[in-house]
């Protein structure tokens, strides 16, 4: 059986940034990644925009990864109302998959074993300070610490109070096309229950003209929804002339709660640990973010001595996360359920409103003031977020 310091299973962000973490002493680890796709060798499937200042603070950027800069945010309510907010943070549009390349590469140069078209079936529960991983195929390897950046599914670790199924999983569907002819530093989001119920519509540039354009749809809206025919629907009435160029499908873990994150040997990080943002449904600064802390946590691990030092290093990790990003996506998972819940007219109202402003007036604190004084019903759903 071969043995190793820690595992890591998933060369997504969260997988990557945890293995740059943990291996960041220069220390003499042996570490191995895995992952079940080789994923920098097929089209990514996100929208790949990241805010700055959060990307920044997870890592440090490489400007061959950035596409685009993104100076605004065009948001649509469900007749069309347009208003723009304009970040002076900005944004980038990424190449993920350079990004996952290169940090790759990264982690080859400090010694770190990849095994690629790997999949890990299961992780036994700790044992004399090790936990064994099996293999698709039988192979059995083991492990002092596992990193769990395995996906939004993942059900690792069964049979203990860190395996459970997503809370709101939602599918998103989406498109790479060209000929959009949409603006290269803008992103444009979309609102209403016929154009995408309890989710949304997007437009990401690519730039040249290009870009990806989806739809996410609430969990309580599946059922009556067919996300096939939205995104159908949604390209014909609004970007005609678009070309696409190929189609992607995937879920995105958007629910939060509080919950085991971390046990002795086993560290859950990115969509495997619910870090995506509720409402936004943004994950790749999340799951970098999630990731940096989770390879902390692990390289302590691998120093604790008793398991009452590993079970506080499990404590801390949470802890950071909370205060990290965990403390805000509760409020955003609380308010998303009540956000669903309001009437188009109400965002109708609401946006031709704001539309008078002048951007630089428009802030959450305005949002709310003008939602109180004349829509009761979006002022509730907001109250989480003040």
């Amino acid at each position: 059986m071969s043995k190793y310091d820690a595992v890591i299973i998933g060369a997504g962000p969260a997988g990557l940034n945890a293995g740059l973490r943990l291996t960041s002493a220069g220390l003499p680890l042996s570490v191995l990644l895995i992952d079940k796709i080789t994923p920098w060798e097929k089209p990514i499937p996100c929208a790949e925009g990241v805010g700055r200042l959060g990307f920044e603070e997870a890592l440090l950027v490489d400007p061959s990864w950035i596409r685009l800069v993104i100076s605004k945010a065009k948001f649509y309510s469900p007749d069309g109302t347009c208003v723009t907010n304009t970040d002076a943070n900005k944004g980038f549009i990424i190449d993920r998959a350079k990004m996952q390349r290169d940090l790759a590469e990264k982690l080859a140069e400090r010694g770190v074993e990849t095994r690629l078209g790997v999949k890990a079936k299961s992780v036994s529960p700790v044992d004399s300070g090790v936990r064994n991983i099996t293999l698709d195929g039988g192979e059995v390897i083991s492990a002092r610490v596992v990193v769990d950046a395995s996906g939004p599914v993942s059900l690792l670790g069964r049979g203990e109070p860190i395996c459970w199924k997503p809370y709101d999983l939602e599918p998103g569907y989406f498109v790479v096309a060209d000929n959009v002819g949409c603006e290269d530093d803008a992103i444009h989001i979309y609102t209403g229950q016929k154009i995408a119920p309890g989710g949304y519509a997007w437009v990401f540039p690519r730039g040249g003209g290009a870009a990806t354009i989806g739809v996410v749809v609430g969990k309580n809206q599946v059922k009556g929804a067919n996300i096939r025919d939205l995104l159908n629907d949604f390209l014909s009435k609004r970007f005609p002339g678009a070309n696409v160029l190929t189609y992607f499908a995937g879920s995105i873990p958007c629910g939060y709660r509080r919950g085991n994150i971390a046990l002795p040997g086993l560290i859950k990080c990115g969509d495997a640990a619910n870090a995506t943002n509720p409402i936004s449904r943004a994950g790749i600064v999340e799951a970098l973010m999630s990731g940096a802390l989770a390879g902390s946590a692990a390289f302590d691990m691998l120093s604790a001595s008793t398991a009452k030092q590993a079970k506080k290093i499990c404590r801390d990790y949470e802890k950071s996360w909370l205060e990290k990003r965990g403390a805000r996506h509760l409020k955003l998972a609380k308010a998303k359920e009540s956000l669903s819940k309001v009437p188009d007219e109400d965002y109708n109202t609401a946006a031709r409103t704001l539309q008078a402003m002048s951007a630089d007036k428009i802030s959450m604190a305005k949002i709310f003031g003008v939602s109180l004084a004349r829509f009761p019903r979006l002022a509730w759903a907001l109250r989480h977020l003040m």
